[in-house]
């Protein structure tokens, strides 16, 4: 007998990964079936032009998803680094993302709605690589 918990765990997993592939890949089927586009956004810091201080974007995914059109030509890692499921119907993932150029840190907060799982907040930092 499978635990119900495996099952949610993997199906979380499998969500970020739809997430990372989808944006690999610039599939828009895989980013729909990652995040809530409908009440889902992303958070970003990002230097204001006017000010030169640092500010908190806020972008809706559905926009997020569009910044995704085509596969990239570079290879793309992504390592799950903890998962943290909350009564079967929230979940916290930490994603490690490397491309050749940037190391990212995604936080993917998801909920399961209509009996699946999507990502509702991503949140990350972005350091360049030397």
């Amino acid at each position: 007998a499978e635990s119900v918990t495996g099952k949610e765990y993997q199906a979380v997993v499998e969500t970020a990964y739809y997430y990372f592939n989808g944006a690999a890949n610039g599939d828009q089927k895989l980013l729909s079936k990652a995040f809530d586009q409908d009440f889902g956004d992303v958070k970003m810091i990002s230097v204001s032009k006017e000010t030169g201080k640092e500010v908190i974007r806020t972008v809706p995914l559905k926009e997020f998803s569009g910044y995704f059109n085509k596969a990239t030509q570079d290879k793309w890692e992504a390592n799950i680094l903890s998962v943290d499921i909350v009564d079967d119907k929230m979940a916290m993932v930490k994603l490690d993302f490397h491309t050749p150029k940037t190391h990212y840190i995604d936080y993917l907060v998801m909920y399961k709605r209509q009996n699946e799982w999507r990502i509702i907040n991503k949140t990350f930092v972005a350091n360049k690589k030397q």
